[in-house]
């Protein structure tokens, strides 16, 4: 009987302490899934969870302290006890949530757009573009010149001209998936077309080149072909 007391206590525990540190995680689980590129480790997770959520509950503070609004700390020694979520503590957990999310997407969108590291070269501080590798950095810059690729097979001599749609951003395979493709051989005859295709190849066996300009583009918008104005 007193083992199952004492089970009871823990998951009362552990229950509330997932509660409380749910803004850290949530922050955490969407730095790895948008951010972060290669595995985080469990230990790694854990802290940048309890980071995050220490963050979040600061910033919370922060905005109590200005609008003049009491906030209730957390008996954290008594979670195995009695119930330390109150209403205020839930209200406070909610605005930790809220804070988290938003500041976990105003994360992702430094990390895709390489925001520090452009301020960083405006003042000569870095040359580096980012902490991404080169193939994430290109496809999401804001430029129609990298909206239209060929890919170029060199087991297969053929060339796959398309839009891109989407992209893979992880390090193991290079995936594209395209939009009105127009399949060619290195010379330059068209083979097929097809309104969406998939690729997907290893990093060290994919040569992308971006053609599009205006003075190539046909009547209906799309660059020439491989070997058009060559």
């Amino acid at each position: 009987m007193e083992g199952k007391v004492g089970e009871v206590s823990l998951n009362f525990f552990v229950l509330q302490f997932a509660l409380i540190f749910l803004p850290g995680l949530l922050w955490a689980r969407m730095n790895a899934a948008f951010v972060l590129k290669k595995e985080q480790s469990s230990q790694d997770f854990v802290i940048s969870a309890f980071l995050y959520g220490l963050l979040s509950y600061a910033l919370v503070f922060l905005g109590y302290a200005i609008l003049n609004v009491p906030f209730q700390l957390i008996d954290a020694g008594s979670a195995d006890k009695k119930s330390v979520i109150t209403t205020s503590v839930s209200r406070e957990i909610v605005w930790a949530l809220a804070v988290s999310f938003g500041c976990a997407i105003i994360n992702v969108y430094l990390s895709t757009y390489s925001i520090p590291f452009r301020m960083l070269r405006l003042i000569g501080a870095t040359k580096r573009y980012g902490s991404e590798d080169v193939w994430d950095y290109t496809f999401n810059l804001k430029s129609a010149s990298v909206e239209y690729v060929h890919v170029r097979d060199f087991e297969q001599k053929l060339v796959s001209a398309g839009w891109v749609v989407a992209f893979s951003e992880t390090d193991k395979i290079r995936e594209l998936t395209l939009r009105n493709v127009r399949v060619f051989d290195f010379e330059g005859e068209f083979f097929y077309e097809s309104p969406l295709a998939y690729l997907a190849r290893k990093p060290e066996g994919i040569h992308i080149e971006f053609p599009a300009t205006p003075e190539k583009e046909t009547s209906d918008g799309a660059p020439a072909s491989p070997t058009d104005g060559e």
